[in-house]
């Protein structure tokens, strides 16, 4: 069987770039190559579906009880600008492997299908595969069509161990999320003034990750927020905006903004969007969200992350995690900002089937508590940012972990996984996969 990084070096190699706003989506060489050159050699039997042109695997080895579920996705965040190398060919320096989706989350699938023959020989138990090409954009078509093969096949899990998560952490904990666009109509007004244009960029304090969930409005800047604080103070009038737009989910690295400086005396009479121009000026109220929420450690998220103008429309698209199933509370707080912000608008609000929630007192964590402990990593279970396939399980009652390796960059440029860290993974699987099967 390959090791990791020799799995990971093939798997960066696909480009599965997932941004259905832009009508990019992976296809399934990826997992051919999973199923024929890795899982269908060992024995595993595989079903191959697509759903909505979205990809996915199931491999299983159907056995005594428990069932174990291994679950990760292959599907990645467009690149987006900034790289240093090839974002589609793993490049090594030091102990450190840079390419798109070594973090998020290749890296933790490479480590778990170098495992698949262990996982065979090791136990009598049955081990399941799940590898989903849809996670990126929401996981409706992928893990969310899991459960009915599971059960047509016998192999409904026992146990969940999803990969998707960074820091050799023990995760039991993930927020909500929700994906909103508003389609607003360009309204154009004319107004004496000047025209300028001005850039503003987003700050990550310690260069964390650009992925939405994680951004930290108390030491962190998003460049919108501060487009729209510019324009509140300055009282000015927006006509444009572009920027380093990626994904609903990736923060911008920077926008430009073209305004107006009114001016009653100037002969120039220029052209600005009404529109446009109240949503600006009223982002800066997602600093504070008010919708009901159970407690978290990372609070309430809603940032304003990707646009685009289409046919005489600003198309603008929110990305929300809270812990909160309530779609009604969601719908109701933005219909609110539409009203108080005078914007005229269509809203569409997708909304995700809930969030992770596995109690501390579950065998699956005391085990995997137990194994960390042994190996002097942090036994102590917490919550993260993102959203993952798991939440497709965890509001069955399913019991789900999260752990993954060390990386950085998520969503972001540069994009890295910790080489040693992947070794540390791997065997943390093996030995909580013994401990879940040792009777």
């Amino acid at each position: 069987m390959l090791e990791p990084l020799e799995i990971l070096h093939k798997l960066v190699s696909y480009d599965t770039s997932n941004n259905p706003t832009e009508k990019v989506l992976p296809n399934k060489d990826i997992l051919d190559y999973i199923n024929d050159e890795l899982l269908r050699p060992l024995g595993y039997e595989s079903i191959l579906f697509e759903k909505n042109n979205y990809w996915s695997l199931v491999s299983y080895i159907k056995r005594d009880a428990p069932t174990i579920l291994f679950i990760g996705h292959c599907d990645v965040v467009p690149a987006g600008p900034g790289w240093k190398t090839d974002p589609f060919s793993l490049k090594i320096a030091g102990d450190k492997a840079y390419g798109r989706g070594s973090a998020d989350m290749k890296g933790a699938v490479s480590v778990m299908l170098s495992l698949a023959e262990y996982f065979k020989e090791e136990s009598n138990c049955s081990v399941v595969y799940a590898i989903n090409l849809d996670e990126e954009s929401g996981g409706k078509y992928g893990a969310g069509n899991l459960m009915k093969i599971f059960e047509e096949n016998d192999i409904v899990p026992d146990y969940i161990i999803n990969g998707d998560a960074i820091g050799l952490q023990i995760v039991n904990r993930r927020r909500n999320s929700y994906a909103i666009n508003l389609s607003m109509p360009e309204i154009k007004r004319r107004i004496k003034g000047r025209k300028e244009t001005k850039t503003f960029k987003t700050e990550i304090a310690g260069n964390r990750t650009m992925h939405a969930a994680y951004f930290m409005r108390d030491i962190d800047i998003h460049c919108v927020d501060a487009a729209s604080d510019f324009v509140r103070e300055n009282n000015f009038f927006v006509s444009k905006m572009e920027g380093n737009f990626v994904k609903n989910n990736v923060l911008p690295s920077e926008i430009s903004m073209e305004y107006i400086m009114p001016d009653e005396g100037s002969l120039e009479v220029c052209t600005y969007d009404e529109n446009l121009t109240n949503f600006i000026y009223f982002v800066t109220k997602f600093k504070n969200v008010d919708i009901p929420s159970a407690p978290s450690d990372y609070g309430i998220n809603l940032t304003f992350n990707y646009y685009k103008n289409e046919k005489e429309t600003h198309v603008c698209y929110m990305d929300l995690r809270i812990m909160s199933n309530n779609n009604t509370d969601v719908e109701n707080y933005f219909r609110n900002f539409v009203v108080t912000s005078k914007i005229k608008t269509k809203i569409n609000i997708r909304g995700s089937i809930g969030s992770v929630e596995t109690p501390k007192d579950s065998i699956l964590i005391q085990k995997s508590m137990k194994v960390a402990k042994e190996m002097k990593l942090s036994p102590v279970p917490i919550e993260m940012g993102g959203a993952t396939d798991s939440r497709w399980f965890s509001y069955l009652g399913i019991p789900t972990l999260e752990f993954g390796p060390l990386g950085g960059n998520v969503h972001g440029s540069n994009e890295f996984i910790e080489i040693s860290s992947l070794e540390i993974a791997r065997t943390f699987y093996q030995k909580l996969f013994m401990e879940l099967t040792n009777k």
